[in-house]
């Protein structure tokens, strides 16, 4: 009978505490959780000096011992602060356009670039052949044409 007891005693006190989930700052929902959420851009910090940090880690620890799960938690923070409240957007049409905008800039960018550089060399190549052309005076610019008229002839 003592047996039985003993044996009964230690195989609760064995049970119980995986019965109960108690979530802390070491639990892999939790680390997963910490790990999409960017803080109000103190997700790179150290807990131990930012209060803002320990507030989000203690709110976390809250959320899912009352029982919520991963995505209703994520989802709380992003009604509250937007698609801001997450390191990487989300897959919705503003977590696409999160996405597209930077290529969107790139690409913009580019073209702007492109069409400077384009202008700046043509305007060269023109200023460039004005100063080949230019003449000091008409009597110079008559003479010239002349001259590559009697040249012509001689050729032809």
């Amino acid at each position: 009978m003592n047996k039985k007891i003993i044996l009964t005693t230690l195989l609760l006190l064995i049970l119980i505490p995986s019965m109960t989930t108690a979530f802390t700052y070491n639990s892999k929902e939790f680390k997963q959780i910490i790990g999409q959420l960017d803080m109000q851009g103190h997700a790179d910090h150290d807990l131990s000096t930012c209060s803002v940090k320990k507030i989000y880690y203690d709110e976390v620890v809250e959320m899912l011992n009352g029982g919520k799960s991963e995505p209703e938690i994520i989802q709380s923070y992003v009604e509250e602060y937007g698609q801001a409240a997450l390191r990487t957007p989300g897959g919705g049409k503003s977590g696409w356009i999160a996405w597209g905008m930077p290529a969107a800039g790139v690409g913009i960018g580019s073209v702007i670039v492109g069409v400077w550089l384009r202008k700046l060399t043509v305007k060269k190549a023109e200023s460039k052949l004005e100063t080949k052309t230019a003449w000091k005076s008409e009597v110079e610019k008559e003479i010239a044409a002349k001259t590559f008229d009697e040249e012509r002839r001689k050729l032809f």
